[in-house]
């Protein structure tokens, strides 16, 4: 069968609108679908669409595929065997897969199914942590990331594709993973490997072995994400991009110069540095991934080379150095990341907001959002009073602020009406002074000028800012620069009005 005969999205979507006409197992015909405002709630993959539905009034999560080469019944039937023998929970939870229990396009399709997670995926977890500035959550969150490898490492299994989609915190605070297509346990060891081959922002650039430590390197990818999070969760602002933690794949090529690894530098952290060296160290071309990722932190650094004796000296002939009977110090080995001992009762993780409620704004992206600061209204005109702090008399400093409206910077102080210098300037050689009515007109109407094209100013760039549109900005400060130097240039010359 080719590989494009399977549904699209769209035809189960349509499908399971009507459960009892397109399902062909009992319970799958009473299923109870959960519905937003256009219909069964979906998440869909690059294999499968996934549905939540109440099946025998349990939770569940039916699992559709778009592709044939996705996943088999062998396969899971070969995970449903060694789950049977391994105690996972609450880590992997069982599946089953049904064989032609769906009828879409005139044709059956098989169903998996398991266990709904009433939880949020790990990057939306962390988004959570970090909008509350939580550290000492992301410090315990890192902590059983390396319990959860370790267990899973010592009963060979290997899922894969860990990566933040994968890996979900549920309501109790627990990690839970999804998604077994890619799967290693010993059962299938004799098996071709599966088609996909994992997120790219958490494989190694070149290598994918399907074996036994196939998760090493992502689970270090994430691991360090973790620790490093806790040590500054605003890093997270910096280098998050929604389909990442921290690293994308062109971090994981030398010479390690990308933003990330500056990030983590800037730290200065002997845990953060000691870990972003061991990733370093399996980005390399001929890494091999053969041991847990325990064994992976916990392997000493390469001694560095010896330079060699040139071939004209024979060791015969050397004489030995200056204080060669006495033993040289040892040199400060570099420390290696020690395993967290074990608690007697590890704190918990904070449960993550319920589905239906809204997740914070900390990860919108790689850049933080730009708030606006409204004045409060009053009877005088903002641009008419003096500068906070600023008494009359005292010189006006010069404009040096942001643009106003962003990160909440208030606008750029002017200079105040009918305010008089220290001192009056001496006028210049030249052309006569205007007369005392010409100079009084001037001086009480340029002011008022100013503060009003200052005031435009101020607008066009609240509005450029809110539109993105660059020639309003542009436009706003000129037209406020021209009123600042209006009103800067009118009261500095005038001096006091007449009379």
């Amino acid at each position: 069968m080719p590989v494009n005969a399977f549904p699209a999205a769209g035809d189960y979507y349509k499908a399971v609108q009507a459960p009892s006409r397109c399902f062909t197992v009992s319970k799958l015909q009473a299923a109870e679908f959960v519905w937003d405002s256009l219909g069964p709630t979906l998440a869909r993959g690059s294999s499968a669409v996934v549905f939540q539905a109440s099946v025998g009034g349990r939770p569940q999560a039916l699992r559709c595929y778009i592709r044939e080469d996705a996943s088999s019944r062998d396969r899971y039937s070969a995970l449903d065997a060694y789950l049977a023998g391994h105690d996972l929970s609450p880590y992997v939870s069982g599946t089953t897969w049904l064989d032609g229990a769906i009828t879409v396009n005139r044709a059956p399709w098989p169903v998996l199914t398991m266990d709904w997670i009433d939880g949020r995926t790990l990057n939306e977890y962390v988004d959570f942590l970090v909008t509350g500035s939580n550290a000492a959550a992301l410090t315990t969150l890192a902590g059983r990331w390396r319990e959860l490898v370790a267990l899973l490492q010592r009963r060979e299994f290997a899922h894969g594709d860990l990566q933040h989609g994968n890996v979900m915190v549920d309501q109790d605070g627990q990690l839970r993973l999804v998604d077994f297509d890619g799967v290693w346990i010993p059962q299938l060891a004799g098996q071709p490997p599966p088609t996909e081959y994992g997120h790219p922002n958490y494989q190694h650039p070149l290598h994918h072995n399907w074996d036994r430590w196939l998760d090493t390197f992502s689970a270090l990818v994430i691991y360090l994400s973790l620790v490093a999070l806790s040590k500054d969760p605003a890093l997270w602002l910096a280098l998050y991009n929604s389909k990442n933690l921290l690293f994308a794949k062109t971090d994981f090529f030398p010479p390690f110069k990308t933003e990330a690894w500056k990030q983590l530098a800037a730290l200065r952290d002997p845990q953060v540095d000691e870990l972003a060296r061991k990733l370093q160290e399996c980005c390399d071309p001929l890494w091999v991934s053969n041991r847990s990722l325990e064994a992976t932190l916990e392997q000493p650094a390469a001694a560095p080379a010896l330079p060699p004796v040139p071939a004209d000296q024979r060791w015969w002939e050397q004489r030995p150095a200056p204080g060669a009977g006495t033993p040289a110090p040892a040199s400060p080995s570099r420390p290696r990341p020690q395993a967290a001992p074990p608690l007697a009762s590890p704190p918990a993780l904070p449960a993550p907001p319920p589905l239906s409620a809204p997740l914070g704004m900390a990860g919108t992206g790689p850049m933080p959002q730009l708030s606006q600061t409204m004045m409060p209204p009053s009877d005088t005109i903002w641009w008419t009073q003096p500068p906070a702090g600023q008494a009359q008399g005292q010189a006006v400093p010069g404009y040096h602020g942001s643009a106003p409206g962003y990160q909440g910077s208030a606008p750029p102080a002017p200079m105040p009406r009918g305010y008089a210098p220290h001192a009056p300037v001496p006028a210049p050689p030249g052309p006569p002074m205007p007369g005392p009515g010409i100079l009084a007109k001037r001086t009480q109407t340029a002011p008022v000028v100013g503060g009003v094209a200052l005031a435009l100013g101020v607008l066009l760039l609240v509005i450029g800012a809110a539109s993105h549109i660059s020639i309003v900005v542009i436009g706003g400060l000129v037209v406020g620069a021209w009123g600042m130097w209006r009103l800067v240039t009118a009261t500095g010359r005038g001096g006091r009005p007449p009379g």
